[in-house]
């Protein structure tokens, strides 16, 4: 069977969305909360704005901008795994696992559209 090529933009799209969503579900009520004394906010800060100049810049042809975001979220994933990787293997580091996947597919492809 051959693979569907004409889906690749809608499967990146998807992994645009998916960042958002997650940055959302995940992060909004430490950002909201807004306690600059703790590094959880700042992670959270972070994720939050590079998830949305990922899929800000599905629209534009900035490569760095992407490449950038990438890697922040990438490190961000990595470091959450770490933190998490004490409790062994759980649905959270599972899905960090997934996020850091995503966030390196747009550190290496940042122009696809």
């Amino acid at each position: 069977m051959k693979p569907i090529k004409s889906l690749l933009p809608l499967s990146v799209w998807l992994m645009r969305i998916g960042l958002m969503i997650f940055a959302y579900t995940h992060y909004f009520e430490t950002i909201k909360d807004f306690d600059y004394k703790n590094l959880n906010f700042y992670l959270a800060l972070l994720f939050g704005i590079f998830s949305t100049l990922i899929f800000i810049t599905g629209f534009v042809e900035k490569q760095a901008i992407t490449v950038l975001s990438g890697l922040v979220l990438a490190i961000i994933s990595i470091y959450n795994i770490v933190i998490l990787f004490d409790a062994g293997i759980t649905q959270s580091i599972s899905i960090f696992i997934i996020i850091a996947g995503i966030s390196m597919y747009f550190l290496a492809n940042p122009t696809s559209k």
